[in-house]
């Protein structure tokens, strides 16, 4: 069978990650095909944290205010609370948001906040964003069954509607999630740790009038002798929940997965009423870290992104952003690839620069979970009990529900996480809970308005090309210095607060500082640090996977 002739890319999968690769690509001006084996998102909300950095991506996009009308309200989002029930005695609780100047400084980070969003709702926010792109061909009810790569690039047999048909492109994306089989066979192998436990799903629906008055945080650890786990609102408006579960022994397996689950029962315990909810779709899964080999394969034509390159546990929500941030940190490379403006080998640099950063939001999950495990462990004693006795267990509780701040509230996180240089062994996240908004190499730009009415930010960088950010009576100068190259200058009205002592800072289309330049010599420092930019300084072994500096 001949293959069709295709586009540049081929993206396999149609969740968020998928999804925002194809939307990323398109701005780029790459065709893309996506292909998706449902013929629409899966309604279990299943993740539900957009955090702030992937909003600032979102808002790129254009999207942000539609996830932001399609989430939990904002007043609902900003507090997270432990309960006996829903309709129980309150334990403790974490505001995200605090006092006003706490506010004033989280604003003060980036122009967008956290949201609370379905997975399933942001899917068809930017699906809807695709359909009239003409660089993108969405292929939903089509299942990709091999890919074959050469040394020019790939083919795609993808099994649909009206048969079988085999797709050239010159790059293969692969966000088939974490069962996906296209990726061994490309040689790409999935390795997983030990499982913490297994979760029990339900996405359910109750009317508003039978919690009123208790609804009000994004999320409630439930923390009675009956039910542990975490409650979070999906839509309190439609009166939409998932209950998680875990499993962290034989007897919850037991209780949970065996024949005798009483499933409405669980959920009248868990939310302290007597009406019993709606239940919309029920899942189980194992919470676990997974990771593969490599995240390119050897003939160099395919990668991977999201769950297909790494998956944690729930406990911070990192899946989904850190998966829409590794297709934020591709898109670009392959677009400047696909342009002539760089070789191949910039290309390498993906899983280097990404990996890191995976690995670390991997072992800051565990921990969460841990540290989760550990409160419930601690939640004994008569802790629903109206009176005395229950008022003094749960006060017990109170001073230790400070400590799983980092599990909600990470800026550092968020927006503070960096791609080193080789040979840098500084940590790639200095802080969970603290941002520091400054310029470093390899880092997030901070956040500063370019214009007074405070519509245009330092994050907004549209399109493929670089930005150079100066003060603005310096602007003319660097654009001659700039010349024919793919950088834009941009004047910067806080360019003295930002940059300090430097003239310019040169910032690669995903929002990472590539150098900060003297202006000694404009033409030159601009001409030296594009070129480190889009020359990827790791080496990838195509036949080990190996990285060589």
């Amino acid at each position: 069978m001949t293959a069709r002739s295709g586009p540049d890319v081929v993206v396999v999968g149609g969740g968020p990650v998928g999804l925002t690769a194809a939307a990323l690509l398109a701005r780029c001006g790459v065709t893309v095909t996506l292909v998706e084996r449902g013929f629409r998102p899966a309604p279990h909300p299943r993740a539900t944290v957009v955090n702030v950095r992937t909003m600032e991506i979102l808002r790129t996009l254009g999207l942000a205010e539609r996830v932001r009308a399609a989430s939990v309200p904002i007043q609902s989002a900003a507090t997270i609370s432990w309960r006996t029930a829903l309709v129980g005695p309150e334990v403790g609780r974490l505001d995200l948001v605090g006092s006003a100047r706490q506010l004033m400084v989280k604003a003060a980070q980036s122009p967008e906040l956290p949201a609370i969003c379905a997975q399933h709702r942001i899917a068809s926010i930017v699906t809807q964003s695709l359909t009239s792109d003409p660089r993108v061909n969405l292929w939903f009810g089509c299942t990709a069954t091999a890919v074959d790569t050469d040394t020019d690039g790939a083919v795609v047999t993808v099994n649909g509607p009206g048969g079988t048909e085999r797709i050239r492109s010159r790059y293969v994306v692969l966000a088939e999630g974490l069962h996906g089989g296209l990726r061994a066979g490309v040689g790409i192998t999935e390795t997983a740790k030990s499982p913490l436990g297994r979760l029990l799903d339900v996405h359910f629906r109750l009317a508003p009038s039978a919690v009123a008055g208790a609804v009000g945080s994004a999320i409630y650890w439930l923390v009675g002798q009956s039910v542990q786990g975490a409650l979070i609102t999906v839509d309190p408006r439609l009166g939409e929940w998932l209950l998680e579960v875990p499993a962290m022994s034989a007897a919850d397996e037991h209780r949970l997965f065996g024949s005798e689950l009483d499933l409405p029962a669980l959920l009248r315990t868990a939310l302290g009423v007597a009406e019993t909810p709606q239940v919309l779709s029920v899942r189980d899964w194992l919470m676990a870290t997974t990771e593969v080999d490599r995240w390119r394969d050897a003939s160099g034509r395919v990668f991977v992104a999201g769950d297909a390159a790494h998956t944690f546990p729930p406990t911070g929500g990192f899946g989904m952003n850190t998966g829409i941030q590794d297709v934020h940190n591709l898109a670009w490379k392959l677009a400047a690839v696909l342009s002539g403006r760089a070789g191949d080998d910039l290309l390498d640099s993906y899983e280097t620069e990404r990996r890191p950063v995976a690995e670390f939001n991997a072992a800051q999950s565990e921990h969460n979970a841990i540290q989760t495990m550990k409160f419930f462990a601690e939640c004994t004693g008569p802790l629903a009990d109206p009176g005395p006795a229950g008022t003094a267990a749960r006060q017990r509780l109170r001073p230790l529900v400070e400590q799983q701040r980092p599990h909600f509230d990470y800026p550092g996180q968020a927006l503070g996480f960096r791609y080193r240089d080789p040979g840098d062994d500084g940590p790639v996240v200095p802080d969970v809970v603290d941002y520091r908004a400054e310029l470093v190499r390899g880092g997030r730009v901070p956040h500063h308005w370019l214009d007074q009415s405070h519509s245009t930010s330092t994050v907004d960088i549209d399109g493929p090309g670089f930005v150079l950010f100066t003060d603005p009576a310096q602007v003319e100068t660097w654009s001659a210095a700039i010349g024919s190259a793919p950088v834009r200058a941009q004047g910067l009205p806080t360019a003295r607060t930002l940059l300090g002592t430097y003239a310019a800072a040169l910032v690669r289309p995903d929002g990472h500082l590539v150098d900060l330049l003297p202006g000694h010599e404009p033409a030159v420092e601009v001409d030296t640090a594009l070129r480190s930019a889009l020359t990827s300084v790791h080496t990838l072994s195509r036949s080990s996977g190996e990285h060589t500096t």
